[in-house]
């Protein structure tokens, strides 16, 4: 039996038959032929084989498959747009070159349109992050347009390859140099139907990288711009710094889930936080390590809590009484920043008390730490309502190594999201509380 399709791959199937279908008669469809819509869109959709489809187990939802933090739940969904943003220096470019460098390595090609940066910078960064020098030409082709792009050129750049990531950063400089007003619904909707989702409707995972406004208080939930720009995309994530990273220093920022139209992230966020990326850097810089971590818990106001790892430190201060910082981040396994973070909790918290004696800044046990008093992670849901989406979450195709191959064996449950999940409202809210008991 052949490998399921995703909806998107089958609505791109669908539309390149169609124009084949039509290029004969119609010299614009077949040059403009995988990225133009089909001049009889308005005509209806043929049921029949998609409703066969799905219940063969040919024809799956959309499931995410690219971007994999390290238990192998992904971030990126095939044939969607996304849209990453933050703050400057929020390591959104570390972040998905991240996702860009995992992708080549698994074996896909990469498409980085970039407004913003340089060449030689991009190409650094995938050195830097242990990236096949020969892969680089072979799997990873980047654009930085200083014109208009026309039709026929987005055309010639979607028959090259077959990408399985694309990239577009630096979207006001997109913007601008379309002549577009982020600023404008209307634009919004005109930019997503000129570059992202003709990208999009060829399978790749499509991600913008954005910015945020200066003000907290009014930027909302969404990028710098008109309210269209979430609303127009499938999957939308922040990021927070929690430590800047530098050359010589590891840092860790926050990605939270903003959007998720198909609920297959967000069932594995806790307190809307959808991973921790450690960014780590070695020999001054000269390479760099991204991964992303599965959240610990978080408070209910949003801020990271390694709670396992506070448990391991406080015991450890407890069995080595007088233990520099250096020594409780080489005794304790897990992640130097990690511990590093949890010290400074459980110190803050009044766990651990830090005492000077000399030139050694020494810890001490000033009663255990109860990780039942941690605050503990909540669907991120308004108390007493029904996620539209289903619960839980398919394990991610491929195994979750962000390969972005079909195993042929998506069970039925993974399915349902395509005619709308769990239709008793009892099921479903039966199927939250067996997660959250999960998560707890």
């Amino acid at each position: 039996m052949s490998a399921p399709l995703t909806e998107s791959e089958w609505d791109r199937r669908q539309h390149e038959s169609h124009l084949r279908e039509t290029a004969d008669d119609d010299p614009f469809a077949e040059e403009c032929f995988g990225v133009t819509e089909p001049r009889t869109s308005w005509q209806p959709v043929e049921l029949g084989p998609i409703v066969a489809g799905v219940q063969a187990g040919q024809i799956v939802g959309p499931v995410p498959e690219f971007m994999p933090r390290t238990d192998g739940a992904c971030l990126l969904y095939p044939g969607e747009v996304h849209e990453l943003h933050g703050e400057p220096e929020s390591c959104k470019g570390w972040i998905i070159i991240g996702a860009a460098a995992n992708t080549i390595a698994s074996g896909g090609h990469v498409l980085y349109i970039d407004f913003e940066d340089s060449p030689a910078s991009i190409v650094g960064r995938l050195l830097a992050l242990g990236t096949d020098p020969e892969a680089i030409p072979a799997r990873f082709t980047y654009v930085r347009p200083a014109e208009p792009f026309t039709p026929e050129a987005l055309t010639l750049l979607l028959s090259e390859h077959r990408y399985a990531v694309a990239v577009i950063d630096g979207l006001s400089e997109a913007y601008s140099l379309l002549g577009l007003d982020p600023y404008v619904n209307a634009d919004n909707a005109k930019f997503l139907g000129l570059l992202p989702r003709p990208i999009a409707q060829h399978g790749a995972a499509v991600v913008e990288v954005d910015h945020v406004v200066k003000s907290k208080e009014s930027r909302g939930r969404w990028a710098i711009g008109g309210q269209h720009k979430l609303a127009g995309v499938a999957v939308a994530y922040s990021t927070e710094v929690i430590r800047q990273p530098s050359r010589t220093d590891a840092g860790m920022v926050k990605i939270a889930v903003v959007k998720d139209r198909h609920g297959h992230v967000r069932s594995h966020a806790q307190g809307g936080v959808i991973a921790l990326a450690h960014i780590a850097p070695s020999e001054g810089g000269e390479h760099v390590s991204v991964t992303l971590e599965p959240p610990d818990v978080t408070s209910e106001a949003g801020e990271f809590r390694p709670t396992v790892i506070m448990g391991r430190v406080a015991n450890y201060v407890e069995d080595e009484p007088g233990a520099t910082s250096n020594g409780i981040r080489d005794g304790v396994k897990a992640k130097r920043d990690t511990v590093g973070e949890a010290l400074r909790l459980l110190i803050a918290e009044g766990f651990i008390e830090r005492r000077q004696e000399g030139q050694a800044h020494r810890h001490y046990s000033v009663h255990p730490f109860d990780e039942s008093t941690a605050p503990q992670p909540r669907p991120n849901r308004a108390p007493g309502t029904v996620q539209p989406t289903a619960p839980t979450r398919p394990s991610p195709v491929g195994g979750g190594t962000g390969h972005g191959q079909h195993n042929g064996h998506t069970e039925l449950r993974n399915r349902v999201l395509v005619i709308g999940g769990l239709s008793d409202e009892q099921e479903q809210e039966k199927a939250w509380q067996a997660l959250e008991a999960e998560v707890r």
